[in-house]
């Protein structure tokens, strides 16, 4: 008797190299300059992945995503383009783990590729936003926002400290952070959907997240 989560994990591999792979099929081009990986070369690269799994033999496992990487480096290496990127060959690498983590969590992996098939096929959209869209200064207010919230904020204590007694530092720094965050909605739905009409849907939903943190907010724009 075949194990079930056996058939479920093979399922899920199959699926997401199908999927990732009918995505770099359609861009993979003709002719003597088209792309060496296709929706074949990816379901066979998760489906390995998913069998060496199976058979609990880390060093199949490590030797199979050594023999793909070779593979993409050849690949990259062949390429006859003038500007060769290395999405495809990566892809290929992580279709391949992919089909290895389909086998432990299935829904892992096929979440995951659908995830991995969305960001290959927005390419041209993730490029314009990249470059046309975002201005310097909203991406410097981005990474402003993200050190304060995923690196500042989980390194603060949660007990008071001497020069600041009976406060919380982690509980402060997060009314910074939400503060922040109300502000970056509004600037957002003020450039989406214009000044008026921006600001009354900012202050909606951002009122039932804190009502001081809001009013701060917009009179700060005031």
């Amino acid at each position: 008797m075949i194990d079930e989560s056996i058939l479920l994990g093979l399922g899920a591999a199959l699926g997401a190299g199908l999927l990732i792979g009918i995505e770099r099929e359609r861009r993979k081009g003709a002719g003597p300059r088209r792309s060496p990986a296709g929706v074949r070369t990816f379901t066979l690269a998760s489906l390995a992945g998913a069998i060496a799994q199976s058979m609990a033999q880390p060093w199949l496992v490590a030797i199979g995503a050594l023999l793909i990487a070779a593979l993409a480096a050849i690949s990259y290496w062949r390429d006859r383009s003038d500007d060769p990127g290395i999405t495809t060959e990566l892809a290929l690498f992580v279709t391949y783990l992919l089909g290895v983590t389909a086998m432990h969590n299935p829904a892992v992996g096929a979440g995951a590729a659908v995830v991995v098939a969305c960001l290959l096929a927005a390419r041209s959209h993730l490029h314009d936003f990249s470059i046309e869209v975002l201005t310097s200064a909203e991406l410097r207010d981005a990474l402003l926002f993200a050190a304060a919230a995923l690196v500042v904020l989980p390194l603060l204590p949660e007990q008071p400290i001497t020069w600041l007694p009976s406060v919380n530092p982690r509980k402060l720094w997060g009314l910074v952070v939400l503060f922040m965050a109300l502000q970056g909605v509004g600037y957002a739905t003020s450039r989406l959907f214009g000044t008026r009409l921006g600001l009354a849907l900012s202050g909606l939903v951002a009122g039932f997240v804190s009502s001081t943190a809001t009013i701060a907010s917009l009179g700060t724009r005031a």
